[in-house]
């Protein structure tokens, strides 16, 4: 049946009272500044958006003028609005606006004018937007920016097709591929083939909006691999939708060989530390036997092991690569050189021994000279030794002691720790020989061990 006139004129009311409603809630709930003028500029209505940004209520708002809202420096800017605004057009600018506490606030500002039936125009409608949060964000996303190409570490990221969509410097030169290449390509181009099932799962899991933190091995465009740490977060649209992944990849090689570098370092500490010990032990067990009560082990075992730890202080400041043979002769006999008047003469080239043979003949030299300090040479003020070394050929090196001067010698009438440590232990342990002579005029000595036992400068 058709509509009668009346039911018409009825509904196009109550579509005019809802659109008008409509706009009522708009207006009323929006996060803008919504106000409506005379044409002269005189506020109507003031919005809770308004009232937000500026700090007037409405009805404090109401009969002031939209001229007395301007800032100095944006006035004329803000008469041109006006003017404009009144004669019909429809625009939108920048400009500095004052809040009530007379605070200048930068606001876009989008005018219209308003027609009754006539066409005249009524009102003018303005709307304003906060420009602070559009600074902030600018300002937030420029630092961002900023921080990405400064970044030391390779920060990129991938479509949900897995092509990439950013690559900063950092990436550049981590994987030796520029941004212009990259862009666009596949992610799979710096993943070794051992790795692409390993890179998928992690691919998925962030799309399915997992943080993924692992270390693992990725390759740069010559072939190299790369021991890296990654960092993977998905990246979402303004509605939380996953569109594609973030990641930061941190080059840990150096962490990765230093501590590769710690685990010899501590097998090899074990090592000679056990090495160490068990020539303490020796030392312990040769002195007990050799010494006629407590006292006289306690003294003599102290001496070898400060010996011992002389060796081991050279050592230590060369970080444990080797000992200099001449610094390792001095170290045992330092009270035999007195303001240059020494009585031990060093002859031989500079040479470095291994840390092994450093411990050895450190050892022999100790009991040499705790020898010839009591009985030998250096125990007169005429005595005199001369030590000396030489490399005889490519695989032998020879090491000799030699007294003089000293008191007659008289060979010893037992066999202690110190002539067994010089005629067989030092020598034996270092795969040489050696040969312990007592003359009477004085001790003699004499190693022969391979050249193998020697650093290279």
């Amino acid at each position: 049946m058709p509509s009668s006139p009346l039911q018409t004129s009825s509904q196009s009311a109550q579509v005019k009272r809802d659109s008008e409603a409509l706009l009522a809630a708009i207006i009323a709930f929006s996060r803008d500044a919504i106000i409506s003028t005379t044409p002269t500029g005189i506020i109507q209505t003031w919005n809770d958006g308004a009232e937000k940004l500026l700090g007037w209520s409405a009805q404090e708002a109401a009969g002031l003028t939209m001229q007395s809202l301007l800032c100095d420096q944006t006035y004329r800017k803000a008469e041109e609005l006006l003017q404009r605004a009144m004669k019909g057009e429809q625009f939108q600018m920048e400009l500095e606006v004052l809040d009530h506490q007379g605070k200048c606030l930068e606001v876009s500002v989008g005018a219209a004018p308003v027609h009754d039936p006539s066409g005249t125009i009524a009102s003018l409608s303005f709307v304003m937007r906060d420009l602070r949060r559009r600074r902030r964000s600018e300002a937030n996303d420029a630092l961002l920016a900023s921080v990405v190409r400064q970044s030391r570490d390779s920060i990129f990221s991938v479509t949900r097709e897995g092509l990439i969509l950013t690559w900063n410097p950092a990436s550049e030169k981590l994987y030796g591929i520029s941004a212009e290449d990259a862009i666009n390509k596949p992610i799979s181009m710096i993943v070794p083939e051992d790795k692409r099932e390993e890179s998928q799962a992690m691919f998925t899991a962030i799309m399915k909006g997992e943080m993924i933190f692992l270390e693992t091995i990725r390759q740069s465009r010559d072939g190299r691999l790369v021991d890296v740490a990654i960092s993977g977060a998905p990246l979402r649209d303004a509605k939380g939708a996953t569109i594609g992944i973030s990641a930061i990849h941190r080059d840990i090689t150096e962490q990765r060989q230093h501590e590769k570098q710690m685990r010899l370092v501590m097998r090899e500490l074990a090592h000679r530390s056990k090495n160490l010990l068990a020539i303490i032990l020796s030392m312990a067990a040769q002195t007990a036997r050799n010494s006629p009560n407590l006292s006289a082990f306690n003294a003599r075992f102290t001496q070898r092991v400060q010996g011992l730890a002389h060796s081991h202080d050279l050592l230590v400041q060369k970080n444990w690569l080797g000992a200099p043979i001449r610094e390792l002769i001095r170290s045992h006999l330092e009270p035999f050189f007195e303001h240059g008047q020494t009585r031990v003469s060093l002859i031989g080239p500079d040479v470095i021994v291994d840390p092994k043979a450093a411990q050895n003949i450190g050892l022999a030299i100790h009991e040499l000279a705790t020898n010839a300090s009591k009985y030998g040479a250096l125990s007169s003020p005429r005595g005199h030794v001369d030590i000396a070394w030489e490399r005889t050929s490519e695989s032998r090196f020879i090491l000799e002691w030699k007294e003089s001067g000293g008191p007659p010698v008289q060979p010893p009438r037992r066999r202690g720790f110190g002539q067994t440590v010089l005629e067989r232990l030092a020598s034996q342990a270092l795969d040489g020989a050696a040969n312990l002579s007592f003359e009477k005029s004085g001790v003699s000595w004499k190693m022969e061990i391979p050249a193998t036992y020697l650093v290279e400068n």
